[in-house]
């Protein structure tokens, strides 16, 4: 008995060491670890999803400026649904005690932000349905008070949510994590002869997540001169910009706060979706 067990141990530490020699995140059995039920209930509307936001408990680096404050505010006005609450000293970064906080409030997502020790902006998005965690760089973020003629995103009215050139398995499994924190928009048409549209674009070009956000109003008037009916058109930019690099996977035990980390990715190297 004792040598069964022996060999299994074994064997459990040879494949957990295989998966951390892994290098690509483009990997069909990465994503097929994650149980699809839940965001699936999330796509199709069943589930309304709910994200609690956090800038984590990251210690200032001497080198570098610390935004995960920064990043989680602009994240906030990216997910609908999402609550922000600000790390302070003495509050735990158990990432337990986290889930335990966004399990509270009924949240099915919990989304970190952070600059790491080399100096890049960083969110983490953890999903509670599946224990799915992706990493991904923030780069070339422009805040939305810095986006020239910025547009306040309309209240109760949930963005369209446009996924483009997702279609790798590695693509594939970030675009639906990311889409698991919107809830589903069904078009309801144009109403009393105006059409409003919120949307946020995703975009996928050469592993990098290109992300911006618009509202945009359509409404019949009267020409002037000859009165005749036309459709006027007003499109704004909501905001933030910036950039998503996906750098790494890990799955979370979502009831122990464990983590087995399955793949990470340097930043410097060419990540190929």
């Amino acid at each position: 008995m004792d040598m069964m067990m022996e060999t299994a141990k074994t064997e459990e530490l040879v494949q957990s060491k295989m998966r951390r020699e892994i290098t690509s995140l483009d990997d069909d059995e990465l994503w097929a670890e994650f149980e699809p039920e839940g965001i699936d209930r999330v796509l199709s509307g069943e589930i309304k999803p709910k994200t609690l936001i956090t800038n984590y408990g990251v210690l200032r680096y001497r080198r570098f400026p610390q935004r995960g404050a920064l990043i989680a505010k602009e994240m906030l006005s990216v997910f609908p649904n999402s609550t922000y609450i600000k790390w302070k000293w003495g509050f735990s970064n158990s990432l337990k005690e986290l889930i335990g906080i966004a399990k509270e409030r009924a949240c099915t997502s919990l989304v970190l932000a952070r600059t790491n020790s080399d100096g890049y902006d960083e969110i983490r998005i953890v999903s509670l349905l599946n224990g799915a965690a992706a990493e991904f760089s923030v780069l070339n973020l422009i805040p939305r008070e810095d986006i020239p003629d910025q547009a306040s995103p309309p209240i109760r009215l949930y963005p369209e949510v446009n996924m483009g050139l997702f279609t790798s398995p590695a693509s594939v499994g970030a675009a639906r994590l990311i889409q698991s924190l919107f809830p589903k928009v069904t078009d309801s048409g144009p109403r009393n002869g105006a059409c409003r549209r919120n949307i946020a674009f995703f975009q996928n070009q050469k592993g990098c997540i290109h992300y911006r956000h618009y509202w945009n109003h359509a409404e019949e008037v009267s020409r002037v001169g000859d009165g005749t009916r036309v459709m006027k058109v007003t499109k704004k930019e909501c905001g933030p910009q910036f950039v998503l690099m996906l750098t790494a996977l890990s799955k979370i035990a979502v009831e122990t706060g464990s983590e087995k980390r399955i793949c990470v990715v340097n930043i410097t190297a060419a990540i190929t979706f």
